[in-house]
């Protein structure tokens, strides 16, 4: 069990699920229409966005990533089928960013054009390693976006997270 301080957010794995009939609705409802459902935790629904280690955890109402049509279809087959949620919540990753080094400025002379020569040639570098960067660039960036999808959660009447479902910004 891990708990989060400032809102007291637990998790549980689980194999700690106690059945409940609002968790075994909406996974039942997933298994019958082919989606990737499962039990992710269980936490009081949130009252505001709160980072949990590498998480950004927003309830849905504040978030303001654009919803997918078919994920809204996912929430209106809910609804539909009588199930009524306490909450959703968007899960983000968002990984600890390290704080970019501060710029050292130094006063230099001015350029003078018998040094025209160098200056062109350091742009030239510069160019020539922004143009390889800027092709192996896009491998990373796909790699990455595997790891940065949004996840809706339905939290249940009794504080249990179900994925609903997934995409990618």
């Amino acid at each position: 069990m891990k708990e989060q301080s400032a809102n007291q957010l637990f998790l549980k794995t689980p194999g700690d699920l106690t059945t409940r009939s609002q968790v075994q609705q909406l996974l039942a409802l997933g298994d019958r229409m082919g989606w990737h459902t499962q039990v992710i935790g269980w936490a009081p629904m949130l009252k505001e966005a709160v980072r949990l280690q590498d998480w950004m955890l927003v309830p849905a109402h504040e978030d303001t990533t654009a919803i997918p049509t078919r994920t809204m279809r996912r929430i209106h087959t809910l609804f539909s089928q009588g199930l009524r949620p306490q909450g959703f919540v968007v899960v983000h990753e968002a990984p600890m960013q390290l704080a970019a080094p501060k710029p050292v400025i130094e006063e230099k002379p001015p350029v003078e054009w018998e040094g025209v020569g160098k200056t062109v040639g350091v742009i030239a570098k510069v160019m020539g390693f922004l143009l390889l960067g800027s092709m192996l660039l896009p491998f990373g960036l796909l790699a990455g976006l595997v790891m940065l999808d949004p996840i809706l959660v339905a939290v249940t009447e009794d504080g249990y997270w179900i994925e609903i479902d997934r995409w990618q910004v």
